[in-house]
């Protein structure tokens, strides 16, 4: 009888607290997950932190969270997870009333891109560890991963050349009366520039500002279409970090900067094209939507858009850089256009030190071969 008592009392308990789990577990319960910094660039490090708050009386003995995001995040910790064509982790917790858990976890962003983590599995059991309970939430958490920069780039002899041509006509054609104020000074700034009064009290040498008589801006035009689908990535991120670099160099010189490209933007969908500006808060933007580009869908055909872009440019005044690995005849003959017509352009082209492009044998002064190491 006591037995049967005894086995009745349990089997109540069970039930009851059975009961309890399945009504209650996720009363009260709260998962964030979210980033240390929500934009980094290629090869920083960021930090994941995972918040769970158990908010009421009832302990949760096990609860699992699981969630997914790109393999290109390489975490320090690799417990709980398992990589295969995204990074998958399951964490186990186990929760007190009214606790609150924080655990961090640092990785290394390897690739640039807009990544996305759009939601988590919730699974929690009982005291008895017997009933499954399972919840799916929708988590927004993201991360935009710049593109890296090229230090050499801008030593490379025809691309020094070219950002001196661009930045000479700038400075020849500075009105003197047109102050506009003072920066530090740079190693491309002519002695007559520094302000000697405001560099004694700032302990730097300081140079006047004066804005261009006439409105001159550089545009760069990124084709993300190749020219052999050959190690095609490799070639289309690169060429994303030479437009990166070349913006970087221009707006350090103040000299205004636009982006049109063929590559589609991954949020929106739409092909990426970017005003002109000169102050770094245009550069962070330039440098979230090239973050942003899907480098494997193409919104159109490049030369169609560049035709477009010149024909609808209303300054007159415009550099066009084109950074393009595709080198076709449609793209030679639309370059050639540009430079009988008198436009100021030039070409770059990224490709690896064993290939020679046959473009390249022309002579042509403004075309620059950048050599892309293989990864």
């Amino acid at each position: 009888m006591k037995l049967f008592i005894a086995l009745l009392v349990g089997a109540s308990l069970y039930f009851i607290q059975l009961f309890l789990y399945k009504r209650y577990w996720d009363r009260g319960l709260t998962v964030d997950i979210g980033f240390t910094e929500p934009v980094v660039r290629e090869g920083d490090e960021d930090r994941l932190i995972e918040v769970i708050y158990n908010d009421k009386a009832l302990p949760l003995p096990v609860v699992q969270i699981k969630f997914e995001i790109t393999r290109t995040f390489l975490f320090a910790n690799r417990r709980n997870s398992a990589v295969t064509d995204r990074y998958y982790r399951n964490d186990h917790y186990s929760i007190l009333p009214h606790q609150k858990i924080t655990r961090t976890y640092s990785f290394k962003c390897t690739k640039r891109g807009y990544y996305r983590m759009n939601g988590m599995d919730v699974i929690c059991k009982d005291l008895f560890l017997s009933g499954m309970m399972l919840k799916s939430l929708t988590h927004e958490a993201a991360v935009c991963v710049l593109p890296g920069r090229l230090e050499g780039l801008a030593y490379e002899p025809k691309v020094r050349m070219l950002i001196g041509r661009i930045t000479d006509r700038i400075r020849q054609n500075e009105d003197p009366f047109e102050f506009s104020g003072i920066r530090e000074y740079q190693s491309y700034d002519p002695m007559n520039r520094i302000n000697w009064k405001s560099s004694a009290s700032k302990g730097m040498l300081m140079v006047n500002k004066f804005d261009s008589s006439f409105s001159m801006k550089v545009t760069l035009c990124l084709n993300m279409e190749c020219h052999i689908r050959w190690h095609e990535e490799e070639f289309m991120e690169e060429q994303i970090r030479i437009a990166s670099t070349l913006a970087h160099e221009f707006i350090d010189r103040n000299i205004p900067v636009s982006l049109v490209s063929n590559g589609e933007d991954s949020v929106t969908k739409a092909p990426v094209f970017v005003e002109a500006g000169a102050d770094k808060g245009h550069l962070r933007n330039m440098d979230i939507m090239l973050a942003r580009i899907d480098a494997k869908n193409p919104g159109r055909d490049f030369v169609p858009m560049l035709e477009e872009t010149v024909r609808n440019d209303r300054t007159r005044n415009t550099e066009y850089i084109i950074i393009s690995n595709y080198r076709k005849k449609d793209l030679v003959e639309a370059y050639n256009g540009m430079k009988n017509r008198g436009l100021g352009v030039s070409w770059i082209i990224a490709e690896y030190q064993s290939a020679d492009p046959l473009i390249m044998n022309t002579g042509d002064e403004d075309i620059t071969k950048w050599t892309v190491r293989h990864v």
